[in-house]
């Protein structure tokens, strides 16, 4: 099922616009207690709740001062006190309350009809590549909807305090395929009592489209990821994966990694054989060569390109684990981390662009090595 967003986003707007029209008609700003009652899908309310009380927490950071130990605990404890007794007096204008109401009806609906799509969004949105027990427990929180999710998260989490957001996408998976979210249709017709709501226009027709073949059988679309046996390009299939030495001495040969074909990797599928070292192997053998343990070399120094930061070794691992084989989307996505303006943009590339779209949930501990040595361009 593929959700049509752009419909699920008009028919926000429309629901927030009816609910404010009715509201705002009577009163001419809404407070915390008033916000918990306006919709009659309590989810919704408890979002723009959520959403309150970030920037609420936005505001206070920005309340700091350079010139004041806020870490004193008197100071700390008055903070606290005076934090408390602002969030009882919530007080929003509707022009700023509707688009955070619209924004709460979005994901709401999000979350009811494809529940995998909001809690992967809301872990990959976590800063820093890492999922803390703080944020979880936001989660647990404000998400009454398909709460056994961030149960189970917190469970898998246990006594640790933060997990890669790699690990914590595995996680969801082994949730998901359980496939035990709740019935969406009550929640679409408490939705419908306010705006009519057709729960087929928000979803996109999903047939697969077929072609004919030799006129006699019928096959469907190619995917991106389907290899043309007569691609002469392609090598042969039973090709062993290079070694290691036999990568470097073609680089001897044929000069940078960019005009190195690694054969065998054009399938989404392959993995290292064992013909290759392992990810161990490999680690082992920066430690050896440079004496220093590889802790201690992650962020030893700034670099000026990413590239600078990254050995032969690390190059071969990166493209075959992380890309998928394929060295031009490797040379890629590093020229677009390089040209980030910092490490939070260049977090978010890897976050919600690179990770999802080469599946880096398979190959967690290669991920963290090279936010490492993506931190280091920015440090």
């Amino acid at each position: 099922m593929k959700l049509d967003l752009s419909a699920i986003e008009s028919y926000a707007r429309q629901y927030a616009a009816k609910v404010c029209d009715d509201f705002f008609s009577r009163m001419t700003t809404i407070n915390g207690q008033q916000t918990l009652k306006l919709s009659n899908v309590a989810q919704v309310n408890m979002f723009v709740v959520s959403d309150l009380f970030e920037r609420w927490k936005a505001n206070i950071e920005t309340f700091k001062s350079p010139f004041f130990n806020f870490e004193h605990e008197e100071v700390k404890e008055a903070l606290k006190t005076f934090m408390n007794t602002v969030s009882q007096h919530i007080m929003v204008k509707r022009e700023d309350f509707e688009p955070m109401f619209a924004s709460a009806v979005n994901r709401t609906l999000i979350l009811l009809l494809d529940p995998s799509k909001h809690f992967d969004e809301y872990v990959r949105d976590s800063p820093d590549f890492t999922l803390t027990k703080e944020r979880l427990a936001q989660l647990s929180k404000y998400t009454k909807i398909n709460s056994h999710v961030s149960k189970a998260l917190t469970e898998k989490l246990g006594d640790e305090q933060k997990v890669y957001v790699t690990t914590a996408l595995s996680w969801l998976n082994d949730i998901a395929e359980k496939g035990e979210f709740e019935n969406p249709d009550k929640y679409l017709e408490m939705f419908s009592t306010t705006v009519p709501l057709n729960k087929e226009a928000l979803i996109k027709s999903t047939a697969e489209k077929v072609v004919a073949q030799d006129n006699s059988s019928l096959k469907m679309q190619q995917s991106f990821f389907d290899i043309d046996p007569d691609d002469e390009e392609l090598d042969d299939e039973d090709a062993p994966l290079p070694t290691v030495a036999q990568v470097q001495a073609r680089f001897e040969q044929e000069g940078p990694i960019a005009d190195v074909k690694l054969p065998g990797f054009d399938r989404l599928n392959d993995t290292f054989t064992d013909d290759l070292p392992t990810v161990n192997d490999l680690l082992k053998k920066e430690v050896i060569n440079s004496g220093t343990p590889l802790s201690d070399l992650a962020f030893s120094r700034p670099i000026r390109s990413i590239v600078d930061g990254v050995s032969l070794n690390q190059k071969f691992v990166f493209i075959g684990r992380l890309f998928e084989g394929d060295i031009n989307a490797y040379n890629k996505a590093v020229e677009d981390l390089d040209n980030c303006i910092n490490f939070t943009d260049a977090k978010n590339l890897m976050n919600k662009a690179l990770a999802p779209k080469y599946n880096w949930i398979m190959a967690a501990e290669e991920a963290n090595d090279f936010l490492e040595v993506v931190g280091r361009k920015f440090q």
